[in-house]
């Protein structure tokens, strides 16, 4: 749904676009797929929803995960991450969900946390979540009037794709990866092609 291949990806989500299930779904597919993930959250979801979506992994594949919740503390919670990320290869996923807070400015230690995961492992999959929030200029930057948190100092390290939405449309999202559009839906198991 969502390329990794193509360096270290922000997800802007709107809301109730549901960034935590497509977290999951992508954990299970690089589970499922030999890798490692380091997944870190400010705060744990659900363990029936985390159950669903990763519930069919077997063991040893559960076991190629280490989760952390940091809470209010990012950077200092992340301290032994940085020590982790170097031996990581190239099909292994470090993932932060929910990395700046929801309202007010970006903490500048927290987005330099983000800048410096990216340079610590190069060959590494990474995806950083925020949820987005409405340009009050009356402008519309960003994308229809939503704007990604920290992506003026992240634009350089982090690719933004957006998750929106659809209105009246039970579980369906929007994907947007610079001109690519694609229409995903949410199912027990996680996202899906539409």
């Amino acid at each position: 749904m969502i390329d990794l291949t193509n360096g270290p990806i922000h997800i802007s989500s709107g809301p109730g676009s549901n960034p935590n299930s497509m977290c999951l779904t992508m954990i299970s597919t690089v589970l499922g797929q030999g890798g490692k993930v380091i997944w870190m959250a400010r705060k744990l979801t659900d363990s029936r929803k985390s159950l669903d979506i990763l519930g069919h992994l077997k063991e040893i594949e559960m076991d190629r995960m280490l989760i952390i919740e940091f809470g209010e503390n990012l950077a200092e919670n992340s301290l032994n991450i940085k020590k982790i990320i170097p031996s990581l290869k190239k099909r292994d996923l470090l993932i932060v969900e929910d990395w700046c807070e929801n309202y007010g400015r970006v903490k500048a230690k927290d987005a330099k946390l983000m800048i410096d995961f990216t340079e610590i492992n190069k060959d590494i999959q990474i995806v950083i979540t925020s949820n987005s929030y409405e340009d009050a200029s009356g402008e519309k930057k960003g994308l229809d009037g939503w704007m990604a948190r920290g992506e003026k100092i992240l634009s350089g390290s982090y690719r933004t794709v957006w998750m929106t939405k659809i209105q009246d449309q039970f579980q369906k999202i929007i994907i947007t990866d610079g001109d690519i559009q694609k229409l995903v839906k949410l199912t027990q198991n996680g996202f899906q092609d539409s």
